[in-house]
């Protein structure tokens, strides 16, 4: 039994671990994406004040 849970654990432990990264790495990307969109609706907005 013992073992059966080690295997188990050793073969879906890597894709949970290559997932992890994935979901991290691509949140850092999209908040750095808001970010740039935030500022870019602002940068829009000040220029559509100015005329």
């Amino acid at each position: 039994m013992e073992q059966n849970l080690l295997t188990a654990i050793s073969s879906v432990g890597f894709p949970i671990v290559v997932t992890l990264y994935l979901l991290t790495s691509f949140q850092r990307s999209m908040d750095r994406f808001t970010d740039e969109l935030s500022q870019l609706v602002k940068e829009l907005h000040e220029h559509r004040q100015a005329y």
